[in-house]
């Protein structure tokens, strides 16, 4: 095992994290225990799934043969994804863990951990996922996911082997949605530039219709407020951001209740308690989207306005953004931004969405 694999072909600017790990199977010394952390979005699951195909491959992560095709699939019977199953990973999923490690793999060299949302194991759950961190067999791996380490035991930390991932650079994502999909380049560069280091956002808003066709009426909203017309009012723009986002949460927990019952799964029982709660993330998420989108646009026009149009972010709308900014106006495009902001923190403390949303898009009308 002395050549660096050749799978990690999805990491997109995250050249550290890809020599360190290339270096680790190149070298034949992998770590027993690595922890990817990072920002929503970069590849870390991408990441880990290549990684342990690379671990599984007796020839270090091909790319092709059966191991590599089976674990990029997600199939592989020596690859094993845990998530948690409410707020927490439980102390019964690390049991369930504990009681398998000693058992062979079934069909490659390794058998391979991947828990994601690491930092949310409880006191107890934690306490005994270290036991199983401590002394596992010599074919046993875990990569661990988290967006950072404030959340996670130290005692747990030291245990891995960290790895960084960050928020990869506008240019790579570009240069990575040219080579691969049919975009133009001003597509791209927008695309790259407006999911401000996710390469995941990004590649959605080249592959998913819905997602474009709501970032688009949500650019639309913010034009329309640039020239003071309103079709419908507040009200309306209210509507449209909370239907989206309540459409998001149906999804998901529609999702949710898809997932089959298996290992690492949680019980039908609690699956339905957790679709609740899932679907309120997923109408956070879109909320936050809304509100994101909302806001580089006011800072696009805010900077078109001050004569730095090569900066702005949505790239495939310059000519509105050109059309509608006006310099006496970069004041109040600052003090929207600030609206924004504002509204954002209001709605982290569980106030009326309906009326919050209606109070920015009047303030809004007022500054601008």
């Amino acid at each position: 095992m002395n050549e660096a694999p050749k799978i990690f072909t999805g990491l997109v600017g995250q050249e550290q994290a890809r020599r360190m790990l290339a270096a680790a199977i190149g070298q034949g010394s992998p770590s027993h225990a690595y922890l990817f952390h990072g920002p929503r979005g970069v590849g870390k699951l991408e990441a880990a799934r290549d990684f342990a195909a690379a671990l599984c491959c007796e020839q270090g992560g091909c790319g092709v043969c059966p191991t590599c095709e089976k674990a990029s699939r997600g199939v592989h019977p020596d690859i094993d994804v845990l998530e948690p199953v409410g707020s927490f990973i439980t102390v019964d999923q690390v049991r369930e863990i504990n009681r398998d490690l000693s058992l062979r793999p079934h069909e490659s060299q390794a058998r391979v951990f991947i828990i994601r949302g690491a930092g949310r194991f409880n006191a107890e759950s934690a306490n005994a996922f270290l036991k199983s961190l401590e002394e596992p067999p010599p074919f046993v791996y875990f990569l661990l996911l988290a967006r950072g380490l404030d959340r996670i035991l130290p005692t747990i930390i030291s245990r891995c082997q960290p790895v960084r991932f960050s928020a990869a650079p506008p240019e790579a994502i570009e240069a990575f949605l040219l080579e691969r999909f049919q975009v133009s380049s001003v597509v791209a560069q927008a695309y790259a530039r407006v999911s401000r280091g996710d390469l995941g956002l990004a590649q959605a808003l080249c592959t998913d219709p819905d997602l474009r066709d709501r970032r688009d009426r949500y650019l639309k909203i913010g034009e329309n407020l640039g020239r003071a017309a309103w079709e419908g009012g507040a009200s309306q723009m209210t509507a449209d951001i909370i239907l989206a986002s309540s459409q998001a949460g149906e999804i998901a927990e529609q999702e949710d209740e898809t997932i089959p019952e298996g290992f690492f799964s949680a019980p039908k029982k609690r699956r339905d308690q957790d679709a609740h709660r899932r679907a309120g993330q997923a109408q956070k998420r879109e909320l936050n989207l809304a509100l994101d989108i909302l806001e580089m646009w006011f800072r696009d026009m805010m900077a078109m306005a001050a004569g730095a149009g090569d900066t702005i972010l949505n790239r495939d709308y310059e000519l509105e953004l050109e059309n509608l900014a006006l310099s006496s106006k970069v004041d109040n495009y600052r003090r929207a931004l600030e609206a924004i902001e504002a509204t954002r923190a209001k709605l982290s403390y569980n106030v009326d969405l309906e009326l919050a949303l209606q109070a920015m898009f009047h303030q809004l009308r007022e500054v601008l």
